[in-house]
């Protein structure tokens, strides 16, 4: 966990350094790296015409 992801637990009123929070953070990283390829197949009409960026390589 980095610098910054550990003020944010703060900010949330949380412990970083609670063994639950550290493992719902890792499930989420888990996820996202599952899912992050679905990000790129969304259109403009998908996203209210908002355009995601492609990606260059």
């Amino acid at each position: 966990m980095d610098h910054d992801e550990r003020a944010a637990i703060r900010t949330e009123g949380h412990d970083p350094d609670h063994p639950a929070v550290s493992h719902a953070l890792d499930q989420v990283k888990h996820a996202l790296r599952l899912y992050r390829h679905l990000a790129w197949t969304f259109t403009k009409d998908d996203l209210d015409g908002v355009s995601v960026p492609r990606r260059t390589n």
